[in-house]
């Protein structure tokens, strides 16, 4: 997991990765068999093949570009059922069960992209929003331990939790009014932070814990107009963050949110910073660390390459803005790892996983019942006009690592490179 961390780290990993390393093992003795690029739809749980990468590409970005989990249908159909106005108080413009909290992330701001442009007009309907969180799905503590724990105070930071992941999605901040418990149920009650001479938007924001199954459901109803100001980060949680940049972005959030009523934060207002605050604030501090070249990241990561012991590049594809190659010590360290052992590979490929939009490929083994990375190739084709661009360079690859002495049996793959 080291190795792989290290590797998405090198070009900023800013999304998870899914179906990262998956491989279909097909018959050894038969022909290899190649499939569509496929990536796994977080709303409908099914697999979306398209002919080429870019085609499936387009299915999970949103329209400024921003990569999503869920599929374009899916999007598409959540628009449609959502187009008309409600005609009743019961109705809601959005009303979804999610089953992940990334999944209910995107959902929410995808819909908010195109349904809130941020100016208020008053003869406007309110937008609603009805969101089931199931009880296992994973915040900071799972649904289910934090509603039937009977802790008031961390059932509290749950829901200020989910308040600030509103913040996020909707720039809207919302104060608590109020907690009332009945029937087995704890009810979160929120308003708009804006005053009403300011905005009549009747924003308000409701959040249940479910004493019985964990569950969550989350209650939107607000009129749009300009978003609330961010939190400042005030210099005590700049230091804060600096002296536990060891932490994952994550924790530190966590943390912070727990010291929201400590002394050391009494002239902040910490109860609203967010997710992406603490994020931000922790890649400034943490550069350091991998960035060898402010100016220019292929070289910065070609230096931070360099830099590590066991990693070596491959040459043929050191291609600035187009392709970068490198072994991991699991290939290059031929006292530790016997090359007649990796008698089959896995090939794989991803993308999304960094700002500049390089397609992701990785060579696996799997030795002694682990499976090791042998190799990373980071691709981006997009600005070169030849033909067969992608599958020069996935060949060049390819040999590459048997000249250097990988010999597989079985190549296993679930990507058709035929048309590359």
């Amino acid at each position: 997991m080291i190795i792989l961390k290290f590797a998405f780290e090198l070009f900023h990993v800013c999304t998870s990765v899914e179906s990262l390393f998956v491989a279909i093992v097909n018959n050894a003795n038969g022909p290899l068999y190649f499939s569509n690029y496929s990536q796994k739809c977080a709303s409908c749980r099914t697999l979306v093949r398209r002919d080429t990468l870019q085609e499936l590409q387009q299915m999970f970005v949103s329209h400024d570009g921003r990569p999503l989990k869920s599929c374009k249908t899916c999007r598409d159909k959540r628009a449609l059922k959502s187009g008309g106005t409600p005609t009743t108080r019961t109705n809601y413009d959005l009303d979804e069960h999610y089953d992940t909290h990334e999944e209910f992330i995107e959902a929410v701001s995808s819909f908010l992209e195109q349904h809130d442009d941020h100016k208020f007009n008053l003869e406007a309907h309110s937008l609603r929003i009805r969101a089931a969180l199931s009880a296992n799905i994973e915040t900071d503590v799972s649904t289910a331990t934090r509603a039937q724990t009977g802790d008031r105070a961390l059932q509290t930071r749950v829901a200020m939790l989910l308040r600030n992941d509103i913040f996020d999605c909707t720039g809207y901040y919302f104060q608590s009014r109020r907690c009332t418990e009945r029937n087995g149920e704890i009810k979160f009650s929120f308003t708009c932070s804006l005053p009403k001479e300011f905005f009549d938007c009747h924003g308000q924001l409701h959040i249940m814990l479910s004493k019985d199954d964990g569950s969550a459901v989350i209650v939107y109803d607000h009129i749009g107009h300009p978003e609330t100001p961010k939190f400042h980060v005030t210099d005590e949680v700049r230091n804060y963050i600096d002296a536990q940049k060891l932490l994952s972005p994550r924790q530190i959030y966590q943390n912070l949110i727990r010291l929201a009523g400590d002394s050391q934060f009494a002239r902040t207002h910490l109860h609203t910073i967010t997710r992406q605050q603490v994020y931000n604030v922790w890649l400034s501090f943490t550069r350091i660390q991998w960035e060898r070249d402010p100016t220019n990241d292929f070289l910065s990561a070609q230096r931070l390459i360099g830099e590590q012991d066991g990693y070596q590049l491959v040459e043929e594809l050191q291609e600035p803005g187009v392709s970068l190659a490198f072994v991991t010590p699991c290939f290059s360290d031929t006292d530790s790892y016997d090359r007649a052992k990796m008698s089959e590979i896995f090939v794989d490929s991803t993308f999304n996983t960094n700002m500049h939009g390089y397609e992701l490929y990785c060579v696996l083994t799997e030795y002694d019942l682990v499976s090791l990375p042998l190799s990373y190739l980071l691709l981006d084709t997009r600005g070169i006009r030849e033909e067969g661009k992608r599958g020069s360079r996935l060949t060049a690859w390819f040999t590459a690592l048997r000249d250097a002495g990988l010999k597989p049996n079985v190549v296993h793959t679930d990507k058709d490179f035929a048309g590359a």
